[in-house]
């Protein structure tokens, strides 16, 4: 579009200017991925057990809870696996190898930190069906390091399997 100038009565062809709209564009992109929590997802693979009968079943599953799960490693069946919330703990791993007690003590310091930041008491421990007792015994330790007065078992089924 072309205009003539009342100055000095020449033409100027119009132009807009995109570097400030560009700049604003990526400091809000910057603006929001420090500011966004990436949720990880609790996905588990937990066999249940086949006969749950006398289970009582909320109407709505508390979002606030911790979820502690003991479960078999899907790359290595042998393999136990211990997760709080999202997070993973290997008592393969080298540093748990050294120490196994640490083990239940960065569980435990896990679970006390999600604890305060959600103000919530409630546990739930999930184990596959498959797991020797003595794995989740492992994993009720950690919750007694937190001071965790009760837990409740959590036996969640898809809706497919309910």
């Amino acid at each position: 579009m072309k205009r003539l100038s009342v100055f000095n009565k020449t033409e100027h062809v119009g132009q807009f200017n995109m570097t400030s709209m560009i700049d604003i564009v990526f400091l809000l992109i910057i603006f929001f991925m420090l500011i966004c929590q990436f949720i990880v997802q609790e996905n588990y693979t937990i066999e249940v057990p086949d006969e749950i009968t006398q289970a009582y079943t909320p109407d709505a599953i508390d979002a606030s809870a911790i979820t502690l799960s003991v479960y078999r490693n899907p790359d290595n069946k042998g393999h136990i696996l211990y997760a709080v919330k999202a997070k993973r703990y290997d008592p393969q791993s080298t540093q748990y190898r050294k120490e196994p007690s640490s083990l239940f003590y960065d569980m435990a310091q896990e679970i006390k930190t999600i604890r305060r930041k959600k103000q919530t008491g409630l546990i739930h421990l999930r184990a596959d069906k498959s797991i020797a007792y003595h794995y989740v015994h492992k994993a009720m330790i950690a919750l007694s390091q937190a001071g965790i007065p009760s837990v409740q078992i959590a036996a969640l089924k898809n809706k497919q399997q309910q």
